[in-house]
């Protein structure tokens, strides 16, 4: 009667396991580029830049972040061609400010370890609010890296 459950139990940590560390191994790749957002041949205007440093230790980020003004008055942040993460289980992009991501200010879920990636936020932010871009793991409240946007 047992047996059942010992194997049902087994298949379980196994999944769970395979979810938990298979990311560490696995890199996944965004080529988005400034095209891939909606502007014209003008381009958009460059409000800030960063690097992004570690997060907390064994999770490595390094590349650029901007945060970039559209033709239309909204923004968006890119990541460069140059970004690199460890990669991870449930990790998203938020805003932050000195030090602190809100959970509010969320602008998705990473598209990639790897590669440049824009996200649009949202037009219920105010991204003149914020000073930071976090790649945080909501799983267990882990910080994998964040990028201090300096204004250009």
């Amino acid at each position: 009667m047992k047996k059942p459950f010992i194997i049902l139990g087994g298949i379980i940590v196994l999944i769970v396991g395979y979810w938990l560390i298979s990311p560490l191994f696995i890199v996944t790749v965004s080529n988005e580029t400034l095209a891939d957002l909606p502007v014209s041949a003008a381009g958009p205007a460059v409000v800030a830049h960063g690097a992004f440093v570690d997060g907390e230790p064994g999770h490595h980020a390094e590349g650029n972040a901007v945060l970039l003004r559209l033709e239309d008055g909204s923004f968006a942040v890119r990541f460069e061609d140059n970004f690199k993460v460890t990669n991870g289980p449930d990790l998203f992009v938020y805003l932050g400010k000195d030090g602190a991501y809100d959970k509010e200010a969320l602008l998705g879920g990473l598209k990639g370890s790897v590669g440049g990636q824009n996200y649009i936020i949202p037009a219920d932010i105010d991204a003149a609010a914020y000073n930071e871009v976090w790649v945080w793991c909501r799983a267990f409240g882990v910080k994998f890296g964040s990028a201090k946007l300096l204004s250009s």
